[in-house]
Formats: structure tokens, sequence, C-alpha cells
């Protein structure tokens, strides 16, 4: 069955990447990807010709990967400052986020995956050791580091038993998993699940998002006008939102004529998406990148975040949060940054591929929202109750610590296995 699957990964993955050229002239996103791609070669050749040092490599799929890392990130850079630490995305969004992101000395697009891509970018970027975050397997990437002899390890990995991994047809994609060194598990169902394909350099750390946001709760200082935005009144964010939350929102500052304040971070902010959101909230609201040290702030109850990198400092000036993207399989988004600064917090009702959501949602930090009733009345609590509101920070916030520690067991290991 491998030889079959691998023809079948090529066909797929090469005709992914047809799709999204194909699309590029009428999708942002496809159109940025492709745009990124152009000249990536030279411009890695180039960049890394200035350096004989080895690196750390870190691939991930976008910014919610990078900063789930990014804890192991810092670490590996002070128990191993000889190297250099490069980063490489899939996503634009993410690449364009973190392109400046002080922890990384080079960060660069993956090139579209091949067997002559592989072995050049990793010749080129003389990796030390190699670091996946959750997921995004490029075949020939791990191939290449497997056959260079570079330890490569899965951070964070979570597995479900219906993927192809763990059928009868998957023996090429578990050839995928086997490439990795070790593979550290956020759940001991992954691990079990991990053992019945016969991996055993394994083991369950925990997720390393909870040792993050908790740095982010401990690093941050103020944003400017966001508290001259808020004055006195309870605020509610709604974090890397959708259309769905949004509506869901609208609705009830109209309905309930709501006394609050509301800040929007879309999880997109290109122009057409904030103009979508202008015109749900007309005459409500004003963009961040509008406010000077004259905007009337008072004169507007509806705040909308339009640059990148903004929410998680965000986050501490809220009274609750509605999560983004819990209305589609494997959308919803990262509660736990919410969640670290202690508050009430909704989304969508598809959770399933998100443990921490469904244990937020079973110690009553998380309320599901599948109807406006349903927001209606979390919202109106909120809004209304200061012991809801106290007894629920409290509960969140040591639910966040009670689950921090990963990193420190991921980095015990990995100098291990340097070492031996």
């Amino acid at each position: 069955m491998k030889p079959l699957g691998k023809l079948l990964y090529s066909i797929g993955t090469n005709s992914y990447f047809t799709l999204v050229k194909a699309i590029s002239p009428f999708n942002i996103r496809a159109n940025k990807l492709c745009k990124g791609q152009v000249g990536l070669n030279q411009k890695i050749a180039e960049n890394e010709a200035k350096f004989t040092e080895k690196s750390i490599w870190f691939h991930v799929s976008s910014l919610g990967e990078f900063e789930q890392g990014k804890p192991v990130m810092e670490a590996l850079k002070k128990s191993y400052p000889q190297y250099r630490l490069v980063a490489t995305f899939f996503s634009p969004s993410g690449y364009e986020s973190k392109l400046n992101d002080s922890i990384c000395d080079a960060v660069y697009y993956l090139p579209f995956e091949s067997k002559t891509n592989a072995d050049w970018l990793i010749e080129t970027l003389k990796p030390a050791m190699a670091f996946w975050v959750k997921y995004d397997f490029w075949y020939y990437y791990l191939q290449a580091l497997e056959n260079k002899k570079i330890p490569v390890f899965l951070l964070a990995a979570q597995f479900r038993s219906n993927q192809i991994f763990f059928k009868p047809i998957g023996a090429f994609h578990q050839e995928m998993l086997h490439y990795f060194s070790f593979i550290f598990n956020q759940n001991q169902h992954s691990e079990d699940l991990l053992k019945t394909i016969g991996i055993k350099q394994q083991m369950v750390t925990g997720d390393n998002r909870y040792d993050r946001v908790i740095q982010i709760t401990q690093s941050l200082g103020d944003i400017p006008y966001i508290n001259e935005f808020k004055q006195q009144e309870l605020t509610i964010v709604a974090g890397s939102s959708y259309v769905n939350e949004e509506t869901f929102l609208a609705k009830a500052l109209i309905g309930l004529n709501l006394k609050c304040k509301l800040i929007i971070a879309p999880h997109f902010v290109e122009d057409e998406r904030i103009a979508s959101i202008e015109k749900i909230f007309e005459g409500k609201c004003i963009r961040y990148s509008q406010l000077n040290t004259s905007t009337p702030l008072q004169n507007f109850q509806v705040l909308i975040l339009d640059g990148m990198g903004l929410l998680a400092r965000t986050y501490r000036y809220a009274d609750a949060a509605f999560i983004g993207g819990g209305y589609w399989e494997n959308g919803l988004h990262n509660s736990l940054e919410a969640a670290a600064f202690g508050m009430p917090l909704a989304f969508g009702p598809k959770i399933n591929r998100f443990p921490e959501a469904k244990e937020l949602v079973q110690t009553e930090i998380a309320t599901i929202i599948n109807q406006q009733t349903d927001f209606d009345n979390w919202i109106t609590k909120v809004l209304n109750d200061e012991n809801y509101r106290n007894s629920v920070s409290e509960k969140s916030r040591n639910f966040v610590n009670q689950n921090k520690g990963a990193t420190e067991k991921v980095m015990n290991k990995i100098i291990e296995i340097v070492k031996s």
C-alpha cells in the first residue's frame, strides 16, 4: 500500500498547489501564498549565505501553532545559544504576523513541497534539530531530515482514531510519523493510538499553549487607547471572530440594548472583511487604526481591531470573551488566551477536536452558543451578575495554572536525546 499511498499523496499535493495558483487572482490568501513563493528560494539562499552556524528549525502551519511552540523556542534559545532559530510558515497570516518576531533569527515561507525543495532547504538551513508543531506534515521534508540523520520532534501532537494514520490504507502516512525522532503528545488518547502503529518514541507532556498564555499574562503592557475606549464599562471581546459571532453580537446589541463595550478582533483583517463588520455595526464602530489622541471614543460602542498581533494583549481588558470559529469542525480558535486572564467564555458547538474547550465547558467556565437565545442569555448573565463573573474568573485562572508545565517536560527529554 505504501507505493499507492505515495502516488496518491503526490497527486493530492500537486493538485492542491495547482488549485492555489489557479484561484490566486480571485482569493486574497491564495494570492499572498503564491506571491510569497516567487523568488523564495533565492531569498532564503541569499540570507542564509551570511551565516555559517547551524540552526534550530521550527515549521508551523500558522500563527496558532507558532504561539503553541514559542515557549519551547525560548527554552531552546537558552539551552543552545550557539544555534540560530529559523521558522517557516505555510499560512500567509502566520508569516505576516511573525515576520519580525524577536525570538526568530529568520522567518520564511515554506517552499512548496517537492523532493528537490526539501533536500535543498535542509542543506541551506543546516538544522541541528527540527520541530513540527501539532501537524502540517510534509513527506519529503520529513524524509530529507531522516536521510540526513537530523533529529526532528513533533510538539503538542493530538491524534484521533478516524485519521488516516490509523486506518488499513494509512501505511504511507504512518511512515511520516515514524520519521519523527520523538513525539510529544497533548493527551493519553494520542499516545495510545500511536502505540497501535508501533510508535514507541513518545510521551504525554500536555499542551504547551498553557505555558504560553501564562507568559502572555505576565509580560504584556498596555495597548494605547483601549482603556480610554473601555472607560468604566464592561467589555466583551470577540476573538478571531467570523460572521457568525459578529451577527450574534450585533443582534444582541440592538435587541437587548446592551450597555457595554465591544471589541471585535476578526480572524482576517483585509479591508473587505473590516468593511463587512462596519456594515453590521453601522454607526456604532471605529477601526483601531483610525484612533488618535483627538478621537471622541465616547461616541463609539464597538472597536474593530484591524491589525495583526493585538488580540492576545487585548484580552486583559475583557470582562468576557466570545471565541471565534466554533461553528465548523476544526475551526475553533485559541480559547486559552482569554481563559488565562480569567473571564467567562462562549463559543460555537463544534469542539470535539478541542479537549481544552470541552473541559472549559465541563467546568462551567465556557458556554456553548447554538442560537441567538443562547447568546442573549449568556451575555445578559455576564453583564448583570457580578458574582458569576468573579466566580468564573477564579475558576478560569486556576484551570490554566493547573495545566502548565509541558515545556519543562519537553525540554528535559530533548536535552536527553540530543546528548545521547
